[in-house]
C-alpha cells in the first residue's frame, strides 16, 4: 500500500500511470467516438511523459503516432456523423430505425438507401417473389394482399420484405401501393453483407423489425376483431348493416407479415 501511495504521489510516476489508465479506458469504450477521444488523451500524456519527463524519444515518437492515428480516425467518425439528412423522409428513417446508432454507422447504411416515389397500383412486393427488396415506407400507404383478398395495410414507419430478409424465404404476400408512397429501398444481399461487418446496424434493424411486426399484428388483429353484439336481437332494419361482419366464434384470419 505504501508503494502504491508513493507511486501516485510522485509526479513523474503519476503521469506514467495516467498514460496507461487512459489506454485501458479507451479500449473499454463501446462507442467508437469515445474510444478515439481517450486514445488521443493517452497519446498526448504519453508524449509529455516520455518526451519531457524521462527523455525517451523513441517511446515519445510512437506515442505521438498513436495519438495522431486516433485523431485521424476521430475526424472520420465526426465527418460521417455530420452528414445531414437531405429530406424529412430521411430524418424520419433515422428517428424510426436507428435513433441510437453511431453517426458513422448511420452514414454507411444511408449510402445503401435508394429513395423512390411509387404511384397507386404499383406492386412493391409480389407474393412468392424470391429475395424481394427491403422497403421502408416514409409516407403514403399500401395494401397487403394474398390472392385477391386484402388482409392488412401498412404505412409510414413500416418495413416490407423484412421476413424474407430475415429468413431467406419468398414473400408471403403481395404489397400494392394504395396512396402515393415515398419509400427507402435496400438490396437485401448488400445489406446483409453490411450487417455482418457491423453488429450495431444488425441490432438496430432487428429491433426495428420486431417493433414493426408487433405493430402490423396489432393492426391486423384489430381489423379482424369480432365486434361486440348486444344480447338482444338487432332490429330488422339494422340487420342489413351487419351482414358480412365476422360471425361470433368464427376463427379470425391469421395476421401476415411480408
Amino acid at each position: 500500500m505504501d508503494y502504491v501511495i508513493a507511486q501516485l504521489t510522485d509526479f513523474n510516476n503519476a503521469v506514467g500511470h495516467l498514460n496507461y489508465i487512459l489506454v485501458i479506458i479507451s479500449v473499454s469504450m463501446s462507442s467508437m467516438r469515445w474510444l478515439r477521444v481517450f486514445g488521443i488523451a493517452s497519446g498526448v500524456v504519453g508524449v509529455f511523459y516520455y518526451g519531457f519527463l524521462i527523455h525517451d524519444n523513441i517511446s515519445a515518437t510512437w506515442e505521438f503516432i498513436f495519438a495522431g492515428v486516433n485523431a485521424v480516425q476521430l475526424a472520420i467518425v465526426l465527418l460521417a456523423g455530420r452528414r445531414r439528412s437531405g429530406s424529412d423522409d430521411e430524418k424520419f428513417f433515422i428517428e424510426t430505425v436507428m435513433p441510437t446508432l453511431e453517426p458513422n454507422l448511420r452514414g454507411r447504411m444511408l449510402k445503401l438507401a435508394r429513395w423512390q416515389t411509387r404511384e397507386p397500383g404499383e406492386v412493391l412486393v409480389e407474393e412468392g417473389q424470391a429475395a424481394p427488396e427491403l422497403v421502408f415506407i416514409a409516407s403514403g400507404a399500401a395494401s397487403i394482399e394474398t390472392g385477391t383478398t386484402i388482409i392488412g395495410v401498412c404505412g409510414p414507419g413500416d418495413f416490407l420484405g423484412e421476413m424474407s430478409f430475415l429468413t431467406g424465404k419468398p414473400a408471403s404476400a403481395t404489397v400494392r401501393v394504395a396512396n402515393e408512397i415515398r419509400c427507402c429501398v435496400f438490396d437485401p444481399g448488400v445489406l446483409r453483407a453490411l450487417n455482418k461487418k457491423n453488429p450495431g446496424i444488425r441490432q438496430a434493424l432487428e429491433y426495428s423489425f420486431n417493433r414493426n411486426l408487433v405493430g402490423k399484428l396489432e393492426r391486423m388483429n384489430d381489423a379482424n376483431r369480432v365486434p361486440t353484439v348486444a344480447k338482444s336481437e338487432p332490429a330488422e332494419e339494422n340487420r342489413e348493416s351487419v351482414q358480412g361482419a365476422p360471425v361470433a366464434g368464427e376463427e379470425p384470419k391469421p395476421a401476415t407479415s411480408v
